[in-house]
């Protein structure tokens, strides 16, 4: 990736009021009531365990990134866009959780999750308006802009699951790919950035990893959608390289912060490292034919909740206590 972080064609900084009421941000009001939504469905057994991830996802873990990501590092032109998702995320957030319990195939299911579709695509427009202003390529913005574009990919994928338009895919794969991109491909990025941040690390090393990191999303699901063998190789990649980012994390951010902070970040830097090292041995069982005791239903609990919350939640909570 390129430095080009002075060049001249480089935007001038303006510094926009993020949205909020009565003082405080929406997106913190977002995912308080996101979180007392999401507890609700799940203490009811409205959703199952893949749902339950996708729920979280849009209720509580896209408010608390959009509130630390969205800075004076987003100019006056980008941040109208991004205040827009702000102020329709919640609504959004909540159809997209509501389409959830409504058995698919359904158009109406695929009309509740429409909503989410625009936010996250005022989200991928903000991330293609700053690349393009910037003149290239730029970590850390660079790590936030490919989260926020990423994103869309997710809410694209749930909208084909209520239509039941999965192609030669079992329905199950096509809901994992939705989960696929509000984590990896949007959680993950984001907390990448906002260490770029913390750290103001530009080394060769780091920024190779970080590459690794915002490749690593689409080759997965071509690997998963085309060839096992790409599968393996591209999630080996990815592992290493989130294991290095986690050890990043742990030896230079979790200790110059605070207790709570640390605490938070350090669950995140090491689940993110085992949930992958699980997936690539369901990828290398695919590829081999052995089986590990690896299934769809054991990577759903295990690979999923240390996703969701043991780097997800983690993570964003983490980043929310202390922005850099």
């Amino acid at each position: 990736m390129s430095d080009r972080a002075a060049g001249p064609r480089q935007p001038a900084l303006a510094t926009v009021a993020k949205p909020s009421i009565r003082g405080i941000a929406v997106a913190d009001l977002s995912a308080v009531l996101g979180a007392v939504v999401w507890l609700a469905m799940t203490a009811t057994g409205e959703l199952d365990a893949i749902e339950r991830a996708l729920a979280l996802a849009p209720l509580v873990l896209v408010p608390l990134a959009l509130r630390t990501a969205v800075s004076g590092a987003f100019e006056a032109p980008v941040s109208r866009l991004t205040t827009t998702a702000i102020w329709l995320q919640p609504v959004g957030a909540l159809l997209f959780a509501v389409s959830l319990v409504i058995p698919s195939p359904a158009l109406l299911a695929a009309a509740l999750a429409t909503p989410w579709l625009a936010v996250t695509g005022l989200l991928g427009l903000a991330a293609f308006v700053r690349t393009r202003a910037r003149g290239g390529l730029v970590f850390p913005e660079t790590a936030i802009d490919a989260g926020f574009a990423y994103v869309s990919v997710g809410a694209v994928a749930l909208l084909l699951a209520h239509l039941d338009l999965t192609l030669w895919f079992d329905r199950v794969i096509i809901r994992l790919t939705a989960v696929h991109f509000h984590y990896a491909g949007f959680v993950l990025p984001v907390a990448v950035g906002l260490t770029g941040r913390h750290l103001g690390d530009r080394s060769r090393g780091f920024r190779t990893v970080v590459g690794v990191i915002l490749v690593g999303p689409a080759l997965i699901a071509v690997g998963i959608a085309f060839s096992p063998l790409v599968e393996v190789v591209a999630v080996s990649l990815f592992t290493v390289a989130v294991a290095a980012f986690g050890g990043v994390v742990l030896h230079r951010v979790v200790p110059a912060c605070s207790r709570p902070q640390g605490l938070l970040l350090g669950i995140a830097a090491v689940a993110l490292p085992v949930s992958m090292a699980l997936a690539l041995g369901y990828g290398v069982s695919t590829f081999t034919g052995r089986s590990l005791g690896l299934t769809i239903s054991t990577m759903v609990a295990l690979h999923g909740s240390l996703n969701a919350f043991g780097f997800g939640l983690c993570a964003t909570l983490g980043w929310r206590l202390s922005a850099p």
